[in-house]
């Protein structure tokens, strides 16, 4: 029966072709199509008619598969259970053809396919086919439709990740920002690695710039694992550079306010701080708007690499107020040495005086000089000896 009809639309599309030259065929071939398509009895002789509708690959067969999907939406309320397998095997046909031809009449018909399906190939599949249409107006549906996922699955795991990963899709290709948080949740929802990795990698093509989306999240959340997520996120992102010293400011500050309750989040606070100062440092920034968030990381009861870090964004900001942050700090280990409490290490007040020496400011000049009578090791002189230098 399916050579028959092969022949049969094969012949009628030749006999078009000899008869109808010029702008008339493709005309004439839509009818054609539309015409077999419709006078098939069964549904079997549908779906081959249609195999062979989608072999032309052509853009005037788009009213046919409007048609056709159109029916097949309200054949699916009377079709027996025993049809259902060739009917939804049609319309993931119709529907991925709609999608390859970016036909975008045909999203609502598509979208009643998304909110009607059962069978979760078939669901993706249309979500997948809005995608590629860029069905704007459904961005909204498909990213509430990704977030419930993302809140809660049902027995069929399997069946859930292959929605999660067809909405992503759609969601990618359409590029709307509103679906920047449900694809960002995505990532921590508990999927399979490659749903996070396809997610991850859709943040970065979604939103060029979602400093607002994530500012919100680093702001709002209570999780500090989410908040460390988020400026994650906001690094690896295309937003501006001012963007990203903006929001790490705002991390930074999180991280400094907040209290852990545990050990864990004692753990994530302090990757947030480092991965904020990491920002600063990295991007070079002038803004002098951080300079009393990394001051008052230098203080903090922490590890000394953290310090460092603080340190180093200090100088990397540069200039009088950055100068003014590290002579206080160095003023207060002076402090501390002068009256017997030493460090395990000279780590820290090395890696301040070098930063003295290096910000283009004179503010420090003074307590440099102290440093040479406090009774530091001599390798600590040398050090301010170098600052001074660079300094005069």
């Amino acid at each position: 029966m399916k050579k028959i009809t092969k022949i049969i639309f094969c012949l009628e599309t030749l006999f078009i072709i000899l008869i109808c030259p010029g702008s008339i065929f493709a005309d004439d071939v839509t009818e054609a199509s539309s015409r077999m398509y419709k006078q098939a009895k069964t549904l079997k002789q549908k779906y081959e008619i249609m195999l062979d509708i989608v072999e032309l690959d052509n853009r005037d067969m788009i009213p046919v598969l409007i048609d056709a999907l159109d029916e097949l939406i309200q054949q699916s309320l009377y079709i027996n259970i025993k049809e259902k397998v060739i009917l939804n095997d049609l319309k993931i046909l119709v529907v991925k053809e709609l999608g390859d031809l970016r036909a975008s009449k045909a999203a609502e018909y598509v979208f009643t396919v998304v909110i009607e399906a059962d069978d979760p190939h078939l669901k993706g599949e249309a979500l997948i086919a809005l995608g590629k249409i860029g069905a704007t107006g459904y961005a909204r549906d498909i990213a509430l439709i990704l977030k419930k996922l993302t809140l809660y699955r049902g027995e069929d795991l399997k069946a859930d990740e292959t929605i999660a990963h067809a909405c992503i899709y759609a969601l990618e290709r359409i590029a709307d920002p509103v679906g920047y948080l449900p694809i960002f949740f995505a990532t921590t929802a508990g999927f399979s690695w490659k749903i996070k990795e396809t997610a991850e990698k859709a943040l970065v093509v979604i939103a060029d710039d979602p400093s607002d989306i994530l500012t919100g999240l680093i702001l709002n959340e209570t999780s500090f694992q989410l908040k460390l997520k988020g400026l994650r996120a906001e690094n690896q992102s295309n937003a501006p550079d001012s963007k990203k010293i903006e929001v790490a400011a705002k991390a930074l500050n999180e991280g400094l306010i907040n209290k852990p309750a545990d050990v864990d989040e004692e753990t994530c606070l302090r990757e947030i701080r480092r991965l904020a100062l990491e920002m600063i440092i990295e991007l070079k920034s002038k803004n002098k708007e951080p300079i009393p968030l990394i001051e008052q990381v230098l203080y903090i009861h922490t590890d000394d690499t953290e310090k460092i870090h603080a340190i180093e964004a200090l100088r990397s900001i540069s200039g009088d107020r950055a100068a003014g942050a590290l002579t206080r700090f160095l003023a207060y280990q002076n402090d501390r040495q002068g009256s017997g409490v030493t460090a395990r290490d000279n780590r820290i007040v090395i890696a301040t005086i070098r930063a003295l020496g290096n910000v283009a400011s004179k503010a420090g000049y003074q307590e440099l000089l102290n440093v040479k009578y406090m009774g530091y090791p001599a390798v600590v002189g040398r050090e301010a000896e170098k600052a001074l230098k660079s300094l005069e």
